[in-house]
């Protein structure tokens, strides 16, 4: 598994609005996860290839992201798919750190 800590300044690139604080909410999740979650399809994709980059995979574009439902998990679950076939789960954290693992 491997953290990527600069999830944040690539989801301020994406989102015309200023990143925020990763305050917790009253539904659970902090500002950032609320603020991924509420990305469309092309800039949510933006997010998770600077993630599964920042943690060292090699993927020159991903072509999905779904949101996963994971009660375990730690924070919001994706399965980013890139070009290439190799799929990866990344986990937004609350602080909008990502841990990215690849999938066979």
């Amino acid at each position: 598994m491997r953290y990527t800590p600069m999830l944040a300044l690539a989801l301020a690139a994406c989102n015309s609005q200023p990143a925020r604080d990763a305050a917790p909410t009253p539904a659970g999740r902090s500002d950032i996860q609320r603020q991924i979650a509420a990305l469309g399809d092309a800039e949510r994709n933006g997010v998770m290839i600077r993630a599964i980059r920042d943690a060292g995979f090699d993927c020159q574009q991903v072509t999905g992201s779904v949101p996963q439902r994971d009660p375990t998990a730690q924070g919001d679950v994706y399965t980013a798919r890139c070009s290439d076939n190799a799929a990866y789960a990344v986990v937004i954290g609350r602080d909008g750190t990502a841990q990215v693992v690849g999938a066979r």
